[in-house]
């Protein structure tokens, strides 16, 4: 048996053994569904001889990865009824084994000794005890929510039943993933054990002292933890539970919603009731567009990112072991505590001794903010961090981020200045979100080891790191600052050096959509809720308050300058109109001095919308605008703009730009990213809907070319 072992001691235990042949982990996936139900046969053959159970991995570190969510996307969105019918009966043969070790008749054990996760942990809720490795890379979770999915092997109706309602559903719904002392007290684990020959020998102890063992549920003294759905102190879960889901995720999250019908619904009956109703909500969820678009951007193409597929082929695995940053403001501060955390040494370098300890103190309070972070693990971070005002310092380094002012003749200076003292393979990385690399480059007396690493803010907890590409930039040094993003946790999308990049010029469009539309004369909550409505973390305005106003306005100027400096001739755009009278006029500069788009307390937290803006842009009253056109132009004008990327040859990676939309530009995730949400929308569909948005409001919504030639092939962003 190819993907599964039998091993029987003199005790009548025997090890089940998963090692799935040519895989570096365990899938439940179509050679699962094979050797599992053979396995069963043969320990219910064994009768009386058979006293107990130990499942475990024969893989090191690895215990069991979940379900194959490439057959998954495989499936037909829009079956016939039979198929449907076929569809479900095969989910409830899929799930059968788990329900005939439950049947066994004799004490299960699960040996956890790597992350089990999904499908991993639902084979380990169907055994009567759980024992697993005492160490930070063992997790255990349930996290199908993630993929806009639920736990279709049993999850829902066993967790559920060991938690109670409100407590299973937290862990589901947001998907956590809990290393095994956390799991230990929130009960998904019974115990720790040191190794794996100590696992098993707790195992085995336990089953041979525990012959009859149950699962909760079984015993007849059972009562769910909570109450059931009928209780008085469960009406607030039941009755209110799906109004606030609605509430926090819009409806465009297809998952959440069914998650809590599915944990309220399978608490209300019988157990082999409860087994049949998940298995319908799995499969609504199977055949659910959203579902869709968050497997094939979280999982096939995340994977596909991890596994390196925008780095230089050929090139090998670097380390930076010795990391330089240039500013100690709270971007440098938040890549420096974030490199010191996972174990790189950091020069911390400002322009004052004063300024750089200020860097160390932030991220020695980033440490005492981390439940995470105990003492002594903060003071070995701590201890990785050297501010200092000396450029001499940075010698030795591997890498250096420049995290200054974003002016290009500071930047510059500081270039030049800092090449001074580095050795000669020492990759300088620029960290900007608009200026051109190459231009920046050209201070560089070696820009073959020049890059543009884009940081998001807070630099320690955004997870993205958009990595650009200039003229001259080295495949080595490409794949070095590739790599230093990875071990710093974060996921590296790789552009070609163009002005704003990607991520900058897809957010840039929805910002001037909600100036232009300010303008015209629209109301401003209707501009912010149509982006609430789409999706999105936070609407226009208040993005734009965020950034500052301050900031935009003098970047317009400085464009304004540039072209002037060309021969050119600029006229004031509504959304630039918009920004000045704002900043000269009304003196509204943005959220950190309280006075934006919107009025905000001393601690920055925002009260509501200006009541100034209607005086400022709609004196005679707000215009009246279809709703679903102020969504569409917010949400149409990011698309087209990141499809005008690609066919200018900026950006080439499909997944990337996914990704990238969700990660650093808060793009709705419920999409799938910039480009899967045209793959859901339909190219054609969604091409005659950017026609009618450009008839109305302008060239922003032209088709480019591109769209139009994939329109007219049928082809989808793949």
């Amino acid at each position: 048996m190819s993907y599964i072992r039998l091993e029987k001691d003199a005790d009548g235990i025997v090890d089940l053994i998963f090692d799935q042949e040519g895989k570096s982990v365990n899938v439940m996936g179509e050679e699962y569904a094979e050797a599992m139900p053979r396995a069963l046969d043969e320990l219910e053959a064994m009768g009386d001889e058979l006293k107990g159970l130990y499942i475990r991995s024969g893989k090191p570190g690895q215990f069991f990865a979940g379900g194959d969510i490439t057959l998954m996307l495989e499936m037909d969105l829009n079956p016939s009824q039979q198929e449907r019918e076929e569809m479900y009966q095969g989910l409830l043969d899929a799930k059968e084994p788990l329900a005939r070790i439950e049947r066994l008749g004799v004490p299960v054990a699960v040996g956890i000794n790597g992350p089990a996760l999904g499908g991993g942990y639902e084979i380990a809720l169907a055994c009567h005890h759980r024992i697993a490795l005492d160490s930070p890379k063992v997790k255990v979770g349930l996290p199908e929510a993630m993929l806009g999915l639920l736990p279709g092997a049993g999850g829902i109706v066993r967790m559920t039943r060991m938690l109670g309602m409100q407590e299973a559903l937290t862990l589901i719904s947001q998907g956590k993933q809990l290393v095994a002392s956390k799991a230990v007290e929130k009960g998904l684990l019974h115990e720790l054990a040191a190794d794996e020959d100590e696992m098993a020998a707790r195992a085995k102890a336990w089953i041979k002292a525990n012959p009859e063992a149950k699962q909760p549920w079984e015993e007849p003294a059972y009562v769910m933890p909570g109450g059931t759905p009928d209780d008085e102190a469960t009406q607030g879960l039941t009755y209110f539970g799906p109004v606030n889901v609605m509430n926090q995720t819009k409806g465009n999250m297809t998952a959440p919603q069914v998650i809590i019908a599915a944990v309220i619904d399978t608490a209300r009956v019988d157990y082999d009731t409860a087994q049949k109703i998940e298995s319908r909500y799995f499969q609504r969820l199977l055949l659910d567009q959203v579902s869709r678009n968050m497997m094939t951007t979280f999982f096939v193409q995340m994977n596909a990112l991890d596994a390196g597929a925008s780095r230089p082929k050929g090139v090998e695995k670097t380390e930076v072991k010795k990391l330089g940053i240039l500013g100690a403001g709270v971007m440098g501060a938040g890549i420096a505590f974030n490199a010191a955390k996972v174990g790189i040494d950091v020069v911390l370098k400002d322009l004052t001794q004063e300024n750089a300890d200020k860097g160390k103190a932030y991220a020695a309070a980033a440490c005492e903010k981390s439940r995470r972070i105990d003492e002594t693990q903060a003071g070995e971070i701590l201890a990785r961090i050297q501010p200092t005002a000396e450029l001499a310092d940075l010698a030795g380094c591997d890498l250096v981020i420049e995290a200054v002012f974003e002016n290009r003749e500071v930047k510059a200076s500081v270039t030049r200045e800092t090449e001074a003292v580095l050795g000669e393979s020492t990759i300088f990385a620029t960290n900007t979100s608009a200026l051109p690399i190459t231009e920046l480059a050209a201070a560089s007396v070696r820009p073959e080891n020049f890059i543009g690493m884009h940081f998001f803010s807070p630099a320690e907890r955004m997870p993205l790191v958009e990595i650009i590409t200039g003229e001259k930039t080295s495949d080595e040094c490409l794949a070095r600052a590739f790599d230093l993003a990875q071990k710093l946790g974060k996921k590296p999308i790789v552009v070609k050096d163009a002005p704003g990049f990607f991520t900058t010029r897809v957010i840039g469009q929805t910002i001037t959509q909600g100036q232009r539309m300010l303008a015209e004369g629209v109301n401003p909550a209707l501009i912010e809720n149509g982006a609430a409505f789409n999706g999105s973390p936070m609407g226009p305005l208040e993005t734009l308050d965020t950034i500052s106003l301050e900031t935009a306005y003098h970047a317009a100027n400085q464009q304004r300058e540039d072209a002037e400096a060309r021969g050119e001739t600029v006229e004031p755009s509504a959304e630039s109109e918009v920004i000045r009278i704002m900043v000269e006029e009304a003196q509204r500069v943005g959220q950190a001095k309280g006075a934006g788009f919107y009025d905000y307390d001393a601690k920055g937290k925002k009260i509501s919308t200006w009541a100034g803006l209607k005086d400022l842009f709609a004196s005679d009253g707000y215009i009246d605008i279809p709703y679903e056109d102020v969504k569409d132009r917010l949400l149409f004008s990011q698309v087209l703009e990141a499809i005008r990327i690609m066919e200018e040859g900026t950006l080439t990676s499909v997944g990337d730009g996914n990704i990238g939309s969700i990660m650093g530009i808060g793009f709705p995730p419920h999409t799938g990213g910039v480009y899967q949400c045209v793959n859901a929308y339909g190219i054609s569909a969604f091409t005659e809907r950017a026609k009618a948005l450009a008839a109305q409001y302008g060239d922003a919504f032209e088709p480019p070319q591109l769209l139009l030639d994939m329109a007219a092939k049928g082809e989808s962003f793949a």
